[in-house]
């Protein structure tokens, strides 16, 4: 790295460069730039660009988003020696989950991040989160991470647990990378900046359905999902268990592995993962052809299965695609 790090900031909207209207509501910002000129602390840490590819709240991001950032980053690769994006935390963690698959072998940090309270509102958490993405972005760190509050969050493990709490984006299912407070501290060796070639891959198939099983969830449901998407995550009870009696949904999930619609099935809990060998009603559902998610997040088993079907619609390939970690995005036994 140079001796004075030159940053690129890739802005999207959100919180973070938000504004109040008159009647108190908080309405995007037309100046992208005026991030930069209120937080003058930041030209201390390098050379900051900016590059506005967005600006919404991020609600209304699209799939279509993604790759533009992806190629927005990969195309200045060589110019910069880290990148911060700025996102709406709201969705913030699917364009996380995004950038992670998209932007592999990465030789130099990606870093996103977002804000609860906008910069002008008294209390705001968009100046730290600001100053510590670029912070980040300047260390020994090579590859897609969400910083926000005091945790350094792998990009597929970052999850919006709270509407209320400043540290409203946690690591869930993994110990965060590190964290931010007098100094970063690595709470296990980050992968380093390296002479890597970064590998772009944008490409998805956004026909990707994602619901909830809940008691008395209709299979017709279901069935209508399969025969309109591509591809289907299903959050299951616990240990990714399906109903298997009455409102059935394995026969309407063996149609659709047999049509080559894979359906992924992760869990609702915050914490553990699938196993869905452990009990009739989740092994019923495995060899109906479902997919076990393991323990990626719920955000991150949509992305992922988007990007999949971007490569393949080859079934045993998205099978073994699902269920290989590319990015730390499953656990894997030491």
């Amino acid at each position: 790295m140079t001796e004075r790090p030159r940053i690129l900031l890739v802005t999207t909207g959100g919180t973070i460069e938000m504004l109040r209207v008159a009647d108190g509501h908080l309405a995007p910002c037309d100046d992208a730039d005026g991030l930069l000129r209120r937080i003058p602390d930041l030209h201390q840490l390098g050379e900051i660009d900016l590059l506005q590819v967005a600006n919404v709240d991020s609600s209304n991001i699209l799939p279509q988003l993604w790759p533009a950032i992806a190629r927005a980053i990969h195309q200045r690769m060589d110019d910069y020696d880290g990148f911060v994006v700025t996102h709406g935390t709201d969705t913030l963690c699917y364009t996380s989950a995004a950038l992670s698959f998209m932007l592999q072998e990465l030789p130099k940090p990606v870093v996103v991040t977002g804000a609860q309270i906008p910069l002008d509102d008294i209390g705001t958490d968009a100046r730290r989160n600001l100053i510590s993405a670029v912070r980040v972005a300047t260390s020994d760190l090579a590859e897609v991470v969400v910083v926000f509050g005091a945790q350094i969050i792998r990009g597929t493990r970052a999850k919006k647990t709270s509407a209320f709490d400043v540290q409203a984006i946690t690591s869930v299912r993994a110990v965060p990378l590190g964290n931010i407070g007098l100094f970063v501290r690595w709470n296990s060796p980050p992968r380093p900046r390296g002479p890597r070639k970064a590998l772009l891959q944008p490409f998805l198939e956004e026909r990707v359905a994602m619901v909830p099983v809940y008691p008395g969830f209709r299979p017709d449901i279901l069935e209508y999902l399969a025969q309109n998407h591509e591809g289907i995550v299903l959050e299951g009870f616990g240990a990714g268990n399906l109903p298997t009696e009455g409102l059935s949904l394995i026969p309407v999930i063996r149609t659709a592995a047999a049509r080559g619609i894979p359906v992924v099935v992760c869990t609702q809990c915050h914490v553990g993962s699938t196993q869905m060998e452990l009990y009739h009603v989740g092994r019923a559902a495995l060899e109906a052809g479902a997919i076990p998610a393991m323990d990626m997040t719920r955000e991150t088993s949509l992305v992922k299965l988007m990007w999949v079907l971007g490569q393949t619609r080859d079934p045993a390939a998205v099978d073994s695609m699902m269920r290989k970690s590319y990015v730390g995005e499953i656990h894997e036994p030491t």
